[in-house]
């Protein structure tokens, strides 16, 4: 059996990546049900912006049982080490996931080994996507106890790697590097691209924009439009955080305005709002960020076809 499937209890290793606003109970359980893992982003649900933690946590927990009511199959939630959560957010939602039963981590940021081996020690199924992925961060990762590891390449969407490894190269490195199972990220837009990952060491695919174009993914349709009607040349990749990250976007205000700030020696340009821009469809008011492979997807499909399509590639009959 396919490692990634075993550890997660699943049928296909794919992993639905997070996408924060975008993703949904309905997503999610869609994901799971059709035999991949489904991961509840940070605001999945939310019809409105909540700037209070504990009403954060309270939505999340209501997602939560929103999903539960619509799998019975295995699920995960979004984490950020401490690092990456001044504001304590992200430690209550790991107080919340053990609280309702959410046994899968899928966690964001540098790798922190005392808190992998506290959340290990919780009973907690850790799945490590270091932001800007390294073989030295990924041998620290596995040390520490995460169970899987996801290799970021610069091909994804949403918050890319400052870095400018593809994602074949990260995926060829670090599988290399360590003994436990290595989902690619980046670019996974159809079964060519699963099975060219899973030539280099892939045991699974972590998936972002080819959910985003399903039919269950809550995502303005005038997003949807937007991604498909741009033409590959055309998107716009700007660095953010001091050159930690990057976006790439379709072609409107954020990414214009972004691109000429770095030109002017601005390496930390705005980004805008995901819940008006991605959530809304008002496309000037944040980033419609993709991978720059989304062109090769020719259709909106159901979840269910496009975990079978993926994850065929990693089960054998």
């Amino acid at each position: 059996m396919n490692r990634v499937s075993e550890i997660l209890g699943i049928k296909y290793p794919v992993i639905q990546g997070p996408m924060a606003w975008i993703t949904s109970s309905k997503l999610v359980a869609a994901v799971s049900n059709a035999g991949g893992l489904g991961v509840l982003g940070t605001s999945a649900d939310n019809e409105e912006i909540i700037r209070d933690i504990d009403a954060s946590v309270e939505a999340m927990r209501a997602a939560i049982r929103n999903t539960k009511a619509l799998t019975d199959k295995p699920f995960g939630i979004n984490v950020f080490p401490e690092a990456g959560d001044p504001y304590g957010f992200s430690k209550k939602m790991v107080a919340l996931a053990k609280e309702e039963g959410v046994k899968i981590l899928v966690v964001a940021g540098m790798v922190s080994p005392k808190e992998i081996k506290a959340w290990k020690a919780d009973g907690f199924t850790v799945i490590m996507r270091e932001d800007n992925p390294t073989v030295r961060g990924a041998l620290e990762a596995e040390k520490a106890g995460a169970d899987i590891l996801v290799a970021t390449g610069c091909d994804e969407g949403g918050c890319m790697p400052g870095l400018s490894t593809g994602t074949t190269a990260i995926t060829a490195l670090l599988s290399e590097y360590v003994h436990i199972p290595v989902l690619s990220a980046g670019g996974i837009v159809n079964a060519k691209l699963a099975l060219a990952n899973k030539v280099v060491g892939a045991e699974g695919v972590f998936v972002g924009t080819r959910f985003i174009l399903s039919k269950e993914c809550r995502a303005s349709d005038i997003a949807k439009k937007d991604i498909m009607d741009t033409h590959p040349d055309d998107f716009i990749v700007f660095t953010q955080s001091n050159g930690h990250s990057k976006w790439r976007t379709t072609p409107h205000k954020y990414g214009k305005e972004g691109l000429e700030a770095n030109k002017q020696g601005n390496m930390n340009p705005p980004s805008g709002s995901f819940y008006y821009g991605m959530l809304r469809g008002d496309l000037d008011a944040g980033v419609n960020t993709v991978s720059n492979l989304s062109s090769l997807i020719h259709s909106i499909d159901s979840c269910a076809d496009i975990v079978k399509e993926l994850g065929d590639v990693f089960v054998e009959e």
